[in-house]
């Protein structure tokens, strides 16, 4: 049970590795090609803002991966970082300010918080009885 959110650390790194590649240094930053966003107007600024979130993206998946290679003491707070930042992200999918359609990620994002939330409470669970 102990690897189960090391496991999680890593698959949520190569999650941000791969997300934040594609927001930050393709074409559209994912917008267009892959949310279907109408990017024809302020396309600059949305481009901007994508590549800002998917830079992001990588330097929580470069902190996932220090954690992860030298300091699994910090597997918790690496934990609660990305379950906070995904639940901020769903809340803000589905309840803040919403997009004009239906993105690919959102429904993914919410599978994500449970097994995030879940995790976090297995990792907390098993770091505090140690």
């Amino acid at each position: 049970m102990r690897l189960v959110p090391l496991i999680v650390i890593g698959f949520m790194m190569l999650i941000n590795f791969v997300r934040g590649s594609i927001h930050a240094f393709a074409p559209d930053g994912g917008a267009h090609a892959i949310a279907g966003l109408d990017i024809s107007q302020n396309g600059q600024t949305i481009l901007s803002l994508f590549a800002t979130l998917g830079l992001h993206q990588i330097a929580m998946g470069l902190f996932q991966l220090y954690v992860l290679a030298f300091r699994r003491d910090l597997i918790l707070l690496a934990l609660a970082l990305q379950t906070l930042e995904t639940a901020f992200g769903v809340a803000n999918l589905y309840f803040y300010r919403t997009m004009p359609v239906v993105v690919p990620g959102a429904a993914f994002n919410a599978v994500l918080l449970v097994l995030l939330l879940s995790t976090s409470a297995l990792a907390a669970r098993q770091w505090t009885t140690r």
